[in-house]
């Protein structure tokens, strides 16, 4: 988990290097999102504004889905999670403050998993990383006069390993800071 957590940080801010991409107006964006995934957002403008790279690190199951059947067991708690999308945006209503955006991208979770041949045991449940792709469609609304975005996006998480076909709803809501002029 440390090696791809580094591998993914290391190549994420090599590749998103300010010299690297054409500017826009912002080309940074940090904020925070509430729902699922609820944590942090951190967001890479390239090519006029018009695509984006979006990394979330927060909780998976938090606000719901925190008790759920899964592989034999279930889960009982909230997890780590870290999902990177590769986002396309396009203005509506002829604003550049109103955006709508799609992506796919990928998801890796940490999460305790409480396996039904645990259920007396001492030890009674496991840690669970688990990978797959994800991904999104949301609403951006810029705010008049401010560095401030609102956004409300919905997606769908389909693990890959080590339970094919596990599906998680994610919709969430929040705030985005524009920075880096």
């Amino acid at each position: 988990m440390k090696k791809l957590l580094f591998a993914f940080t290391t190549i994420f801010i090599i590749g998103m290097s300010s010299e690297t991409f054409a500017q826009y107006d912002y080309n940074w964006a940090a904020g925070f999102r509430v729902g699922e995934p609820l944590g942090f957002n951190l967001r890479k403008y390239f090519q006029n504004g018009d695509k984006a790279f979006d990394v979330n690190i927060g909780t998976y199951g938090f606000i719901y889905n925190r008790q759920r059947r899964y592989n034999a067991g279930e889960y009982k708690t909230a997890g780590l999670m870290i999902q990177g999308h590769y986002l396309w945006q396009l203005e509506i209503f002829r604003r550049d403050w109103a955006h709508v955006y799609y992506g796919f991208g990928a998801q890796i979770n940490n999460r305790s998993h409480y396996a039904d041949i645990l259920i007396g045991q001492k030890v009674d449940h496991t840690k669970k990383i688990s990978l797959g792709p994800s991904g999104t469609a949301g609403f951006e609304l810029k705010l008049p006069n401010q560095p401030l975005a609102v956004f409300v996006d919905a997606g769908l998480y389909v693990e890959a390993l080590p339970s094919p076909f596990f599906l998680n709803p994610q919709v969430s809501g929040g705030l985005r800071l524009n920075i880096v002029k």
